[in-house]
């Protein structure tokens, strides 16, 4: 009767679990996928910071170069593609006066584009009369007499091209995305598209927030820009700015 029992007692090895079995089994795949989720956030928090940490010497590193190398320098930020690198120029830079809208920025950097794809046209075509009449003339010259050809004064627009710079190289945002970046030269923040921040050969900047984020948006930081001394504050969230504050060219505000 014994035996009997005994081999009641034990437990088929082809028997499902018991609901403590499966209650235990559950706590532990929770308590390692909450383990999992936590250091999965912990990583993106730190990889935020550490991405941070890094815009803001880039943008400290630019303010210097300005002043060292005495050419405007701008940071070209691609909201889109979460990517930001340098740029410089040899041709003075000239902010509009007044606060522009994204879409009157835009605007207007396409009529500067058309504008200066006709004026190449118009001295190829003029240079192509010149050297044309020039082979058929014995008392032809190396002067191009077009340069003398008197026109509508138009100012110069900045050309800024990239350049390889072994201390600040191109960057690529890694699972984290830029929201949204703000200068007072624009009336609203930057939140798709390019947006630009330049550096004046003086050490000057311009006033700006930028504000970086990780894929879920749940991690917020935010860079604050000094126009005078070009620090750089890190804020643990998101900044917004004031927009009713409009500084001038030499970084003061203006009262309205």
């Amino acid at each position: 009767m014994t035996a009997v029992r005994t081999q009641q007692q034990r437990r088929d090895p082809r028997g499902g679990f018991t609901l403590i079995e499966v209650m235990v089994a559950l706590m532990v795949v929770a308590l390692i996928a909450t383990i999992g989720v936590k250091g999965f956030r912990s990583v993106t928090k730190s990889n935020l910071r550490e991405a941070t940490a890094h815009f803001s010497g880039a943008i400290r590193y630019m303010f210097d170069r300005a002043s060292i190398t005495g050419k405007y320098q701008r940071l070209v930020i691609d909201l889109n593609e979460g990517r930001y690198w340098p740029e410089q120029s040899d041709d003075k830079f000239y902010a509009p006066n007044q606060a522009e809208t994204v879409a009157d920025q835009r605007k207007r950097e396409e009529k500067e584009a058309e504008a200066d794809e006709d004026e190449q046209k118009r001295q190829e075509k003029q240079r192509d009369l010149y050297n044309s009449s020039s082979s058929s003339s014995s008392a032809a010259t190396s002067f191009d007499m077009s340069k003398l050809e008197i026109g509508d004064f138009h100012p110069k627009r900045a050309r800024f091209a990239a350049f390889k710079e072994m201390a600040l190289k191109p960057v690529k945002l890694k699972n984290l995305r830029i929201r949204s970046v703000y200068t007072p030269r624009l009336t609203d923040p930057v939140t798709s598209g390019r947006a630009y921040l330049y550096f004046y050969p003086l050490g000057q900047t311009e006033p700006a927030i930028i504000t970086l984020s990780d894929e879920s948006g749940e991690s917020v930081y935010s860079l604050v820009v000094h126009p005078i001394t070009g620090r750089v504050r890190i804020y643990n969230q998101e900044i917004r700015p004031n927009l009713g504050v409009r500084y001038d060219d030499e970084g003061n505000q203006v009262i309205q």
